[in-house]
């Protein structure tokens, strides 16, 4: 099927869902919600996504350290790439997009090969999910023993187990059947062939706690900072729209919010995102006005980070003239 098609069936499949949302729940109370959001508390939100940001640009910088990237590259300089490519990501289909830019602009601001640096950022969104989906059932059996008409979802309870599951899998199928994944590699025929040797670095690189000197603890503590800083903008924007609920409800919201970002149902972060998210919140109490209301207000907080990496583009922050080669030739020559 064509792309152009796909899209517009997205664009459309979006659409129809905020129509049945608005339906379901009328328009009224959500828009008199939107129109008297306290905008301290939405100043306040977007304050804390943007040290959210930060954060996790942060433990991004511990990977690249750990990796050998560069063990002097600075902070900020991490932090630049990462805002300039999160500003850059409003004009890609996906997320996947966002870090596919995010691997690119690492490599060439910083050294060594994008498939390296693709793997650092995939390992840094696995270990964010799966802190989040850890926390996440930690909150559901809270929930489940303090409140007997609230809880977490039984979808998003099996959501979070799978994803936990899967990325165990994963990492179980790197370690112990490296030798059959790169079998499968070298039947690449054809157009195909040009990506085997880049998707063999990848595969190494994300065996990232055997071959180089990482603890997984500090990139998970970190991981779960995220987490709480997430579910603190989440709580902001819903006192703002009146949404009140305990702290481990929002931060059960997190995973199952991010999980809900790897299907492509929405556009821009409206679309299927919504009925995510009046899904589980009124799955806590919330009101769905109160739970449609937040649910619009919510992306807005992401695209507010991502336009402030713009201005790492408008005055150049964001510099390859002071690029560091990052690959001793002995690190090199194990690729």
């Amino acid at each position: 099927m064509p792309v152009a098609v796909l899209r517009v069936l997205r664009i459309a499949f979006a659409l129809g869902m905020l129509a049945y949302l608005v339906v379901k729940i009328g328009h009224a109370k959500p828009l008199e919600r939107l129109a008297s959001a306290n905008p301290l508390f939405i100043l306040a939100a977007v304050g804390v996504v943007i040290l959210d940001g930060m954060i996790r640009a942060w433990n991004w910088t511990q990977l690249i350290r750990a990796m050998q990237f560069d063990s002097r590259v600075r902070y900020g300089k991490v932090l630049s790439i990462y805002w300039a490519c999160s500003f850059l990501g409003q004009f890609v289909p996906s997320t996947v997009g966002t870090d596919a830019l995010r691997a690119m602009m690492a490599s060439r601001k910083i050294g060594g090969h994008a498939s390296a640096h693709g793997a650092a950022v995939v390992m840094l969104n696995a270990m964010n999910l799966v802190s989040g989906c850890v926390a996440g059932l930690a909150c559901a059996l809270w929930m489940a023993l303090t409140s007997r008409n609230q809880g977490v979802r039984p979808l998003a309870i099996v959501l979070f187990a799978g994803a936990i599951s899967a990325a165990a899998c994963g990492y179980w199928l790197l370690r112990s059947q490296r030798g059959l994944l790169l079998w499968l590699l070298r039947r690449m025929h054809g157009r195909w062939r040009k990506l085997r040797r880049g998707l063999r670095r990848f595969i190494h690189r994300l065996l990232v706690f055997e071959r180089y000197d990482v603890r997984a603890t500090p990139v998970l503590a970190v991981a779960l900072v995220t987490q709480m800083t997430r579910a603190s903008m989440y709580a902001l924007v819903g006192l703002a729209v009146g949404v009140i609920l305990p702290f481990p409800a929002w931060l059960a919201l997190v995973p199952a919010y991010s999980l809900s970002g790897l299907i492509p149902y929405s556009v821009s972060g409206y679309g299927g995102d919504q009925a995510a998210i009046v899904y589980i919140l009124t799955g806590f109490g919330a009101a769905g006005a109160g739970a449609l209301a937040f649910a619009l207000i919510v992306p807005l907080m992401t695209v507010t980070f991502n336009l402030l990496g713009g201005f790492n583009l408008l005055f150049g922050t964001v510099d390859g003239s002071t690029r560091i080669a990052a690959y001793p030739a002995k690190e090199a020559g194990k690729e």
